[in-house]
């Protein structure tokens, strides 16, 4: 199952990739794009939106990481992957592309997902990914 949630952009409003956002403002999931679920028998799954509301949830994280780490430019995005164990913790996370140029950035955000607790999911491990634009 992989579950893609893409443009998680900086922003009071909505951004597409690449804009460069003010590193004060609060974190949001871009409207045009659409959670992606594919429910497949021989992996676990979760609630269609289970992903995008624990981010949601814990944008807080991703805003103290651009607030005091962003400096006075913020551009690029990078995209994390990972798996949701039974117990519903982040494992196997790793960095599937970045041109994001904040390597103390780019760590507290992999750091901020590390951290992230999700509900159990149902039949086996989920694989989830996010793409943090800036």
């Amino acid at each position: 199952m992989i579950l893609t949630f893409l443009v998680f952009a900086l922003s009071s409003g909505i951004t597409h990739a690449g804009e460069t956002t003010p590193a004060a403002t609060a974190p949001v999931l871009a409207e045009e794009e659409e959670e992606v679920v594919d429910l497949d028998a021989e992996e676990g799954s979760l609630p269609k939106n289970a992903v995008s509301d624990v981010l949601k949830k814990n944008d807080w994280a991703v805003t103290d990481c651009v607030t005091r780490l962003s400096g006075k430019t913020l551009d690029g995005r990078v995209e994390f992957a990972w798996e949701i164990t039974l117990e519903g913790k982040v494992d196997k996370l790793r960095v599937n592309e970045s041109s994001l140029r904040n390597p103390p950035l780019q760590e507290c955000l992999q750091k901020s997902v590390q951290r992230l607790t999700f509900p159990a999911p149902r039949g086996g491990v989920v694989r989830a990914s996010h793409v943090f634009a800036f």
